[in-house]
């Protein structure tokens, strides 16, 4: 049996000791400290052959065309053509780059010197063994296109061709300014030895040859008419001034070939020469 139910607290004290009993006062819990983040250390990547950088200042190695074009240009003031083919056709051959842009220094020189010698087979030969990639070059389309004009005997075209060449190396943005220099003196001097080769076959082939066709193979317009003159004249042609009829000499056709053609060779090698001297000038 139960007693009488216990009065309910009354005073502020009562009160305060029946909180006490009910709700025992909680032990402040100290703050948990947050865990220690431990520093992300980044692995350094690894130094490959790829991707380590040369030290600055270490120069470019040079390719084996580009320790030749200084013995080739030389050859090429001195008009010692046999000499600059030997030198270069080894060149080429032995050269381990044979992509690498820097195989026309030797390519550019080579063709000309056989295409101022005559000798097509060859100059052909050394463009059909490059590579597509060096192919495509402008320089190397100019040489195609030339030595095509000039097999083909298509007389305007090969001046044309020859001119383009020429103005192609001459300009300011050609990528290798010596080389420019030393293949618009040889397509200077090609012009020339073509119109000696010329001057020779017309003496063969015709009796008699009006002045505007004698313009026309040589590659003179209307307007020089006296360079065609002096060549002729000078080789004992004939000229009538009111028929403007050409006549080689009888003996011209003979000693021509013998004299004034027989060094036509010779006479090449100092056109070089000195074209190249006069651009350099």
């Amino acid at each position: 049996m139960t007693g009488p139910p216990t009065p309910p607290p009354s005073s502020a004290v009562e009160i305060e000791d029946a909180a006490r009993t009910v709700l025992p006062p909680q032990a402040q819990a100290e703050p948990t400290p947050a865990p220690a983040i431990e520093p992300v250390t980044v692995p350094p990547a690894p130094v490959t052959e790829d991707t380590q950088s040369a030290p600055p200042g270490l120069p470019k190695q040079s390719t084996t065309y580009e320790l030749l074009f200084p013995s080739i240009k030389d050859l090429a003031k001195n008009g010692s053509l046999r000499e600059l083919i030997e030198l270069a056709e080894r060149g080429d051959l032995s050269g381990e780059y044979h992509a690498d842009p820097s195989r026309l220094l030797l390519v550019g020189p080579l063709v000309l010197a056989y295409l101022i010698l005559n000798e097509l087979p060859a100059a052909c030969h050394v463009l059909t063994r490059l590579p597509d990639s060096l192919a495509a070059y402008p320089l190397s389309q100019g040489l195609f296109q030339l030595l095509a004009s000039t097999h083909e005997r298509e007389y305007l075209e090969v001046y044309r061709r020859a001119e383009e060449l020429h103005q192609y190396v001459s300009q300011s943005a050609f990528p290798e300014a010596q080389l420019g220099q030393i293949l618009a003196g040889m397509a200077t001097s090609f012009v020339g030895s073509f119109r000696k080769k010329t001057f020779e076959l017309l003496s063969k082939a015709y009796t008699t040859i009006p002045l505007p066709l004698a313009q026309w193979y040589l590659g003179y317009s209307a307007e020089q008419s006296d360079e065609v003159l002096n060549v002729a004249q000078a080789n004992g042609w004939t000229f009538n001034q009111d028929t403007q009829i050409l006549t080689p000499s009888p003996q011209s056709t003979l000693s021509s070939r013998g004299s004034a053609y027989a060094q036509s060779t010779l006479q090449a090698l100092n056109l070089v020469a000195d074209t190249v001297a006069n651009l350099e000038a």
